[in-house]
């Protein structure tokens, strides 16, 4: 990737239409966007039309000529050897702009389905290993802790002999596997001190022989709200505070808050959104802790000017490539403002 600077932008689900989704690929493609990421969900906390987003990405590839497609999700709902036959075929179809982000998974995804996610970053690290393996063409043994291969091939290799694997990932343990076994690095909306924190750990694990390691990716997926000033910025922002921030992440960003024993356990990656009182306790967590203060710390938002200015900080940081999930109050004017003066200040 060298010194390029990319801008993602998050795919609007849940609540559009599937046609909807695939005319925002066409139009961020239009506008000059590197890359679209879906986050792939069986249901949100909100409780809106959820379509599955890989078949979306199929759609959309046959529309598009040269943005990236991907999605984020979590390497517990499909067997690797099944999602590496599918990724290669979307591969074919959209002639080498695919790829996927591998995560730890949220609890509201798999509990209610009885989808096994124990031992998850083994999971992400076998799945990965196994789908890489398969990708080369040869018969593929293998004797993991969660799977076990016997000669097992597939016959549909990507166009590049390999699709783009970016490991999510926050935790010390979890930033080992990103850096070992990532084409990049996928971090949650976190203040630039902490990013370039944790951006040293992962790339202190980045291996690629005797290759440069250039081409690794540090990626951050941010919440963003550009308006005319900060405070109105701000407003978009505050109502859904709880969900922008993970507490788990609070004292590591210099904020040393005790939350009460109550709201233990509130976690995003552990919300069930079936729960009222669960989801009162959260938004009622967010309201009661999260000041304007670190909610700005924490995520992108002010004028044009401040909104650029924080993205040179963030390249200071490590990052390399945005993904942009936008709670601007005015979404035409944030995505015109993005495209056709934020985004070109940073390509001269």
């Amino acid at each position: 990737m060298g010194n390029k600077i990319k801008f993602g932008i998050a795919g609007p689900v849940p609540g559009l239409a599937v046609n909807d989704l695939i005319e925002f690929t066409v139009n961020a493609e239009n506008k000059g966007f590197d890359s679209i990421w879906f986050p792939d969900h069986i249901v949100f906390m909100a409780q809106k039309l959820n379509p599955d987003v890989w078949s979306v990405i199929t759609a959309a590839s046959l529309k598009t000529d040269s943005i990236l497609l991907g999605a984020i999700g979590d390497a517990h709902r499909m067997h690797p050897a099944v999602f590496a036959q599918r990724l290669a075929t979307i591969d074919h179809l959209s002639e080498g702009r695919t790829f996927a982000c591998l995560g730890y998974g949220e609890k509201m995804n798999l509990d209610p389905y009885d989808i096994k996610w124990d031992k998850p970053l083994k999971r992400v690290e076998e799945s990965v290993k196994i789908m890489r393996g398969l990708w080369s063409g040869d018969s593929v043994d293998f004797n993991g802790d969660i799977y076990k291969l016997n000669q097992a091939e597939l016959r549909i290799q990507p166009l590049n002999g390999k699709v783009p694997l970016f490991i999510a990932a926050t935790g010390p343990k979890a930033l080992e596997v990103a850096g070992k076994y990532g084409d990049g690095w996928l971090s949650i909306t976190m203040p630039t001190q902490l990013f370039k924190k944790k951006a040293k750990i992962v790339n202190n694990f980045v291996t690629r022989g005797n290759e440069s390691t250039d081409d690794f990716e540090n990626c951050i997926y941010i919440f963003i709200s550009l308006a005319n000033d900060q405070d109105e910025a701000y407003k978009s922002l505050e109502p859904v505070k709880h969900a922008l921030i993970w507490p788990e992440l609070l004292k590591e960003a210099g904020y040393d808050i005790k939350i009460d024993e109550e709201y233990s356990g509130l976690q995003y990656t552990k919300i069930m959104p079936n729960d009222p009182d669960m989801l009162r306790k959260f938004k009622e967590m967010g309201q009661k802790y999260y000041s304007k203060e670190i909610l700005m710390d924490f995520v992108i938002a002010g004028s044009k000017e401040q909104v650029t200015k924080r993205i040179e900080e963030y390249i200071e940081a490590g990052v390399n490539h945005f993904i942009f999930r936008d709670f601007s109050p005015d979404k035409e004017y944030s995505f015109k403002t993005l495209t056709t003066e934020i985004m070109p200040y940073f390509r001269k």
